[in-house]
């Protein structure tokens, strides 16, 4: 056999690939999937849009109907926590459950302004001072990648005020309960800490009543006069989580 300068640089080429071939294919059977079953803490940070069907009722107002009807929006930035665990079985699917607490400090306003008597006004906000969460999640894990789904019950500290020129106020505050259904993705960036974006839809159902009676020195006793608002939620937030 005839040798050949060029054959040891060869064979030593060829031996370089095979080690770095043989490392990567070592390393690659070596890495576990990722686990997503423990305990997690974390933060989050989103936007929230509050709505409320909106109806007043009294002889005083300024309409000649006396009657308010409107739908009601405000948004907001809407930071918050959670903490939660989850278990994940040896098919991948993933259960588990998270509590969550947020500050939306959401405003939704209505005012009618009088087209005659400059000035003259009545004024209504809704307000969702902050609300929070017990909910259940399930998803399937593409490894680090997981889908999920999560449905419960919300709580929220409801607001409703009127007020006018003639600084007549009326407001109440309140504690409701509703339902929040919705569903994100969350990705494992490292063994202990992921992050995930997510959507939640809130409806707290009942309306919250405000009794509103005297208005410009005059009485209106009818059962009727006051005003009403429901209030509903879409929240749209990422968060980060520690895992334990």
């Amino acid at each position: 056999m005839k040798y050949n300068k060029i054959t040891p640089p060869v064979i030593t080429l060829l031996v370089v690939i095979a080690a770095i071939v043989s490392h990567i294919s070592i390393g690659s059977a070596q890495e576990m999937p990722y686990k997503w079953t423990g305990a997690y803490a974390g933060a989050n940070l989103g936007a929230i849009w509050s709505g409320s069907q909106f109806t007043a009722n009294n002889a005083v107002f300024l309409p000649n109907s006396s009657t308010y009807n409107a739908s009601i929006t405000g948004t907001d930035v809407n930071p918050g926590l959670q903490m939660g665990y989850l278990l994940q079985f040896q098919n991948n699917w993933v259960v588990g459950a998270e509590g969550d607490f947020t500050y939306a400090s959401s405003n939704s306003h209505y005012q009618y302004n009088d087209t005659v008597w400059v000035g003259q006004y009545d004024r209504f906000t809704v307000n969702n001072n902050v609300q929070g969460s017990l909910r259940l999640r399930a998803g399937y894990a593409f490894d680090r990648f997981l889908p999920f789904i999560t449905a419960g019950v919300s709580f929220a500290n409801v607001g409703l005020r009127y007020n006018n020129e003639l600084n007549d106020h009326y407001s109440k505050n309140t504690t409701q309960t509703g339902w929040v259904v919705g569903g994100g993705l969350e990705y494992g960036l490292l063994s202990n800490l992921s992050v995930r974006t997510e959507y939640l839809y809130t409806d707290y159902g009942n309306a919250l009543n405000l009794n509103i009676h005297n208005l410009a020195a005059f009485a209106d006793n009818s059962d009727g006069a006051g005003a009403q608002a429901n209030l509903y939620s879409h929240v749209v937030r990422a968060a980060v989580n520690y895992r334990f």
